[in-house]
């Protein structure tokens, strides 16, 4: 069985094994935690995607691109579905919920953090406990979610039934197949163990996809995922300039796989069929 150790650089220093499951084609992250053993492994005071103001010139960036990106998914996801009913399923601070609301969809959020619930809130994001097979919604986005739930087939075919007859599944995810995943390794920061439990790449994913019914309608590469996680795994390694070397790595990755869409994170827009 292939398998790789992976240290987990962001919390605990601690490190778990990825074990290749060639029945999906992904990897997963071993030991599998429990959810309630998984909590102390997610900083949750400073965790990005719960963060709404800037503390660093890091969480700066990362703001002002996830501002960009956000524009960028709603054009997305027009393409497929432009008015409707929407859940963002692991919405963290909400602010694609408040967008995606602007744009005309009628929206709710749901998220597993106490942090973000309490977040989504404060903010008077209408939100959900868990998906049921009659919601019937038109879009349901998971934002670099999928990664982080576990028995990805069961979750798919849940969705599957909560969405109307031509409704969308968007899925952002890292891909292990990308240039930069190869380039680090251990220390390529999208693999982000044990909060990551499966990893995915193209092949994994059209091949879940299928199994659960979807049809595959467009695959986007995510430009700007690769500078930022290029700039993690640098700082990972202790290099001398991280932003220097993350930003002309990032550039290469995204060079190399942007004509066969394999770059370092890919969305999805998955269709129930009519």
């Amino acid at each position: 069985m292939k398998q790789h150790p992976i240290k987990d650089f962001l919390v605990s220093n601690e490190t778990f094994t990825l074990r290749f499951d060639s029945s999906i084609n992904a990897w997963q992250t071993t030991p599998e935690l429990s959810p309630e053993s998984l909590q102390k492994y997610y900083p949750d005071e400073t965790y990005l995607s719960h963060v709404d103001k800037a503390t660093g010139l890091k969480d700066s960036v990362y703001m002002w691109v996830k501002k960009l990106n956000i524009q960028t998914k709603l054009k997305w996801i027009s393409k497929a579905k432009t008015r409707g009913k929407l859940l963002d399923f692991g919405a963290g601070n909400g602010a694609f919920v408040q967008a995606a609301a602007d744009k005309g969809w009628n929206t709710v959020a749901f998220d597993f953090s106490e942090t973000a619930k309490k977040i989504l809130s404060k903010k008077g994001i209408s939100q959900i406990n868990e998906t049921h097979q009659n919601d019937k919604y038109d879009a349901i986005t998971l934002w670099h979610v999928f990664e982080h739930l576990p028995n990805p087939e069961q979750h798919l075919n849940r969705f599957y039934e909560a969405l109307s007859p031509g409704g969308i599944l968007v899925l952002a995810l890292p891909n292990y197949s990308a240039w930069d995943a190869k380039h680090y390794g251990a220390f390529w920061a999208a693999y982000d163990v044990p909060r990551h439990l499966w990893h995915y790449n193209k092949t994994a994913v059209f091949g879940l996809a299928k199994k659960a019914g979807f049809n595959v309608l467009k695959t986007y590469n995510m430009f700007w995922d690769a500078f930022y996680i290029a700039l993690l795994s640098e700082q990972y390694k202790n290099t001398t300039c991280p932003w220097f070397f993350a930003f002309f790595k990032g550039l290469y990755s995204n060079l190399k796989g942007w004509s066969t869409y394999n770059t370092s994170s890919l969305t999805f827009i998955l269709q129930k069929p009519i």
